[in-house]
């Protein structure tokens, strides 16, 4: 070994992992327990008749104890005693299904691979043996025992099982036995990778041995030997499945066992109840069959019956018959043999048992039953023909004068088709010497020896258990029941293989285990909902943020581990930290904002006022002294300036509004007022300017309009509703006041014929700074400030306003609906956040998110 003297354990690569054993055991035991509890009818081999009545029994043992290996192998830290009962369990099953199938039936193969499958377990318990190669080592001692048998002695693989391997049996034992003793060896001194090369190759013989077995429909022995195979492949590419160690995998682990247990578990239990209902309703199908068959057979006897008391009734018949006139009793009984009836042979007798006449040649025939006998025993017949004989006295005038016999042909009898005979094997017997007397199998032979499973025949000849499951001749496994044929020696005895009689049960079992495959695999998509910790971690985390939405700017998530959530509490702590400095500067914003709006609203209205007053000192001189030089100049300059000052003042008037609405400082000073009034002077201002040419016209309420109001709020409203009519009508058109009148309410409606408001636009209409995109796009100014001040006026009186509009150019209809009784202010809703910050709950911010809205 001196050659390898300078690679010391410090400077070699550190081997990898080797695959544990009870990774491959655990799937084996868990294909195990899914194809023993799921479909148990398919274990009807005859080496698995003793263990057949347990299969069930043993499929729970095996999942559980499968389960808890996996269970031990995903959770490092789950307790010892669950690894330690899996593998026990696993072991005891497994002995059992050891025992009888391959060292009962002398199976070379199984003979040797459990136990060293047992000890490679029990070895994989102690914790000083779990990071041995223990896999490798089992791979590598099978290969060496199934080798040189496979080259030498062949004989030990029955071609009856490994009939597709023959013609590469001697090169897989080649293959066994070199990989096998390679195994063996210390491969990892001389190259790391040969070892996993090694096994890499082992996967071929084992893959041939999984491909002949299944070709053989042999499952349960191809699924372990699949099993070994891919473990061989995750050995040779250094795959390994290991405890999971990030959150993703956490939560396929816990998945895993949060819905595979219960679905595998409930899955189990639907199996096993449908099961039984599927089972109890074949076994009374199979009796209801058994019971048909039976009474077909007497109907047919019936039949048969009748025709001959149909003839023994005929006059003519009866007159021959009691004259014993051969020559005219031949045609009657011609007639009956050649309908399409059974008989093969109609026979008249005399009292004392000869012949009179017959429909054919009976010569051969044998002896005739007498005359108490109703059917006889079945006989053959030359040809040979079987045959029974139904017989049916002749009397007259109260005595016995002869008997009309007919010979039932066997032969048409098994030939009757029923619709038992497609899905059964159906047989009548005579009970008194078991011989077939109908059978539907293909060109069975009548009157031969019934080979009936000893149960069944006890059940025919003591008419006992009416339903039986059994093995036959051939060691399959087959349902039966018997059912005796009324007023005969006879019995009905329908068989079904039990495969082909829980075909259905089968398919279900099937479809079950389909189910619960996508079941967990829909699961496993949705793992992010199982992992108790994560949710723990999840609903923290989701509590702080909500707590930062409600402005507890100091709430912190504690970083548990360093994986994704730890990441993601840490990206949290930052966003807190960096929010709360952004609200500082948010409030400090606001404060600065509301300053600005108060102090440039008193700067503008402070040089407004006197400019105003001299325009209308000025435009009032002039109109009283006719004769002043440039009058009419003067007098339509000095009147734009008028309106440009109205309109500056109105500006500065709804930037004060807005300023107070936002600040929450809108007050309503409400007293008893009729709103017709205030309607009418409000009116009257718009007809002495000459609006524009426009034409308004009112429709007077029936009565007062009388309520607590602002008057000078309302007054505010429908300036600004007028406004906006008169702004947005054509020349010379017509604006509509009306009124709607009600004992609570009183509902104010503006109609114009001008530009109208598009569908889109009447939704945000009322916000601040909004207006309908058709006049933002004909430029007839306004801030946008006029609706959202009618709207909070009439909203603090506990009213309610609206815009109508058909669409553009379809003119526009306002409508205010106010309460006559008095009533509170209406305090107002929490302001808004603006997006993507949250809410410091500061009255200034409600301002700030309208006017950057």
């Amino acid at each position: 070994m001196a050659p390898f003297s300078h690679s010391g354990p410090a400077s070699a690569p550190a081997p990898p992992t080797p695959l544990v054993l009870t990774w491959p055991a655990a799937l084996i035991g868990l294909l195990f327990g899914v194809l023993m509890t799921y479909v148990p009818y398919e274990f009807r081999v005859a080496s698995f008749r003793p263990l057949y009545p347990y299969v069930r029994e043993m499929g729970i043992t095996y999942l559980a104890s499968s389960l808890a290996m996996l269970g031990s192998l995903l959770y490092p830290r789950a307790p010892r005693w669950l690894d330690v009962l899996g593998r026990v369990g696993f072991i005891i099953t497994t002995t059992a299904y050891w025992w009888v199938l391959n060292v009962l039936s002398g199976s070379f193969t199984g003979t040797i691979l459990y136990p060293l499958l047992f000890i490679g377990l029990a070895l994989e318990a102690l914790p000083s043996f779990r990071r041995r190669p223990l896999f490798r080592g089992f791979v590598g001692i099978i290969g060496l025992c199934f080798g040189p048998p496979m080259i030498v002695a062949p004989e030990r693989f029955p071609p009856a099982i490994y009939a597709y391997l023959s013609p590469v049996m001697a090169m897989t034992g080649v293959l066994f036995m070199a990989a096998g003793l390679a195994l063996l060896l210390p491969l990892r001194r001389w190259r790391p990778w040969l070892p996993r090369a090694v096994m890499g190759a082992m996967a071929l013989p084992y893959g041939l041995l999984s491909w002949a077995l299944g070709r053989g429909q042999f499952w349960m022995g191809m699924s372990v030997y699949v099993i070994i195979t891919l473990g061989c492949v995750a050995e040779a590419v250094a795959w390994r499945p290991r405890a999971p160690r990030t959150v993703g995998w956490k939560l396929l682990r816990g998945l895993a066992f949060a819905g595979l247990v219960p679905l595998l578990a409930l899955g189990a239990v639907a199996s096993f109840l449908a099961q039984r209902a599927i089972e109890e309703q074949v076994r009374e199908d199979t009796v209801r069959t058994a019971t048909g068959e039976a009474d077909f057979v007497r109907r047919y006897i019936e039949e048969a019956r009748e025709d001959l008391r149909l003839l023994l009734d005929t006059p003519g018949f009866r007159a021959a018959f009691a004259d014993g006139d051969a020559s005219r009793l031949e045609p009657y009984l011609l007639n009956v043999a050649t309908r399409p009836r059974p008989f093969g042979t109609v026979i008249a007798m005399d009292a004392k048992g000869a012949v009179l006449a017959s429909s054919a040649n009976i010569q051969g025939l044998g002896p005739l039953p007498t005359f108490t006998e109703i059917v006889s025993e079945p006989f053959i017949h030359r040809g040979p023909r079987p045959y029974v004989a139904l017989a049916l006295p002749f009397e007259e005038r109260g005595h016995r004068r002869g008997a009309l016999v007919g010979l039932l042909s066997l032969k048409q009898l098994a030939a009757a088709s029923t619709p038992a005979a497609r899905r059964f094997h159906v047989q009548v017997l005579d009970r008194s010497s078991l011989q077939v007397i109908r059978d539907t199998a293909p060109s069975a032979p009548m009157l031969s020896p019934a080979r009936l499973p000893e149960a069944l025949r006890k059940a025919v000849t003591s008419s006992g258990q009416l339903v039986i499951e059994t093995f036959d001749a051939v060691d399959r496994r087959i349902l039966g029941a018997q059912a005796a044929v009324p007023g005969t020696q006879w019995s009905v005895v329908v068989t079904q293989e039990l495969g082909v009689a829980y075909a259905a049960i089968t398919r279900m079992s099937a479809a079950v285990v389909g189910m619960l495959v996508f079941g967990v695999l829909l699961a496993l998509a949705l793992s992010q909902f199982v992992a108790r910790d994560v949710i723990r971690r999840l609903t923290a985390l989701r509590e702080a943020t909500a707590a930062l939405a409600a402005g507890d700017l100091d709430r912190r998530v504690d970083v548990e581990e360093d994986d994704e959530l730890g990441e993601l509490a840490r990206g949290f702590n930052d966003m807190a930290i960096r929010t709360g400095a952004t609200q500082v500067e948010l409030r400090d914003a606001v404060k600065v904002r509301e300053e600005f709006l108060s102090v440039a609203s008193h700067e503008l209205r402070t040089p407004l006022t006197p400019l105003k007053g001299f325009a209308s000192l000025t435009l009032q001189r002039l109109e009283q002294s006719p004769e002043s030089p440039e009058r009419e100049w003067l007098l339509k300059a000095l009147r734009s300036m008028s309106r440009q000052t109205d309109r500056l003042a109105r500006l500065v008037d709804d930037l004060l509004d807005t300023a107070r609405i936002q600040s929450g400082r809108l007050e309503l000073i409400c007293k008893p007022v009729d709103l017709l009034p205030v309607v009418n002077e409000v009116l009257e201002r718009f007809e002495l300017r000459g609006a524009e040419g426009l034409h308004f016209e009112l429709e007077p309420p029936p009565g007062p309009l009388e309520g607590v109001w602002d008057a000078t709020r309302l007054d505010q409203v429908i300036t600004n509703l007028l406004s906006n009519a008169v702004r947005y009508s054509p020349q010379g058109g017509t604006v509509r006041i009306s009124f709607g009148v009600t004992a609570s309410y009183v509902e104010l409606r503006v109609r114009d014929q001008g530009i109208g408001i598009p569908p889109e636009s009447l939704q945000r209409l009322f916000q601040p700074f909004s207006r309908a995109s058709n006049a933002t796009s004909r430029h007839f100014g306004g801030l946008g400030l006029g609706l959202f001040i009618c709207r909070e006026i009439v909203e603090r009186h506990g009213g309610v306003i609206w815009a109508e509009s058909e669409g553009s150019q379809q003119g526009s209809s306002f409508h205010v609906q106010l309460p006559r009784a008095p009533i509170q202010a209406v305090p107002q809703p929490d302001p808004a956040p603006i997006a993507g910050k949250p809410s410091t709950g500061l009255p200034g911010e409600a301002s700030l998110s309208r006017w950057t809205g």
